[in-house]
């Protein structure tokens, strides 16, 4: 789920979203425990501060994604591979 969030907040139009982002110190885990490694934790004491969205209005986040998936240009919908390379050939309009 939060990639599909991104995706719309960074790709859209996400004033529509209200978005709340706040600056945090975060620290990614490495301590070589397949159960831990790569989870993202709050650490005030030693994280790098990053901007982190809090909060979107849901349904703009859901508007915003119906509408994408209606979007006939999407690679799920196209037939073939081949398609799809010269749909990505052509320049956008």
């Amino acid at each position: 789920m939060g990639e599909i969030l991104g995706a719309v907040v960074l790709a859209g139009d996400h004033s529509k979203l209200e978005p709340i982002w706040l600056a945090k110190p975060i620290m990614i885990l490495a301590e070589g425990d397949e159960s831990k490694d790569g989870q993202v934790v709050i650490d005030e004491k030693q994280g790098k501060f990053v901007k982190i969205l809090e909060n979107v209005d849901p349904e703009a986040h859901y508007d915003l994604f119906a509408k994408q998936l209606t979007v006939k240009k999407q690679s799920a919908v196209v037939g073939s591979f081949g398609e799809q390379r010269r749909i990505w050939g052509v320049p956008p309009n």
